[in-house]
């Protein structure tokens, strides 16, 4: 009777043993398919990272440019309704104010753009700016 009793007990160890590696085997399968979803978002992620940077960086690029034309003409313009600037000085001014502030200049026809978008006045065959100087 002991040693059924001993055997018994073994093979109701050995359901238990059992079960514990089945529990291990499944929490086993979920840590995979957690960490393989972990690395399909991690590539899906990096995807979006990289499409985002290949159209956000000209916009950024251009929005600084934009923003280096509306501090130079913050810092640098004076109205002034008695004197005009010439177009080529207006833009060399530009460009160095850039190149001092380690800002990217715009090219000249944006530059001249956002300048008549911001009021002032191009007129002249020659390209005078009207009602300003440069400080």
């Amino acid at each position: 009777m002991a040693s059924e009793d001993h055997n018994d007990e073994k093979q109701q160890k050995i359901r238990e043993l059992e079960k514990e590696v089945a529990d291990l085997r499944q929490g086993l399968c979920i840590v995979q398919d957690y960490y393989h979803d972990l690395e399909e978002t991690g590539r899906e992620q990096d995807a979006e990272e990289n499409v985002g940077r290949t159209f956000l960086k000209p916009l950024i690029t251009e929005d600084s440019e934009f923003e280096g034309i509306w501090k130079f003409h913050d810092e640098m313009v004076i109205h002034d309704p008695a004197t005009n600037v010439p177009c080529v000085k207006m833009y060399e001014s530009f460009v160095s104010y850039c190149r001092e502030k380690g800002r990217v200049a715009a090219d000249r026809s944006s530059f001249e753009f956002m300048l008549a978008r911001m009021g002032m006045r191009l007129e002249g065959q020659h390209g005078l700016w009207q009602g300003c100087r440069i400080r």
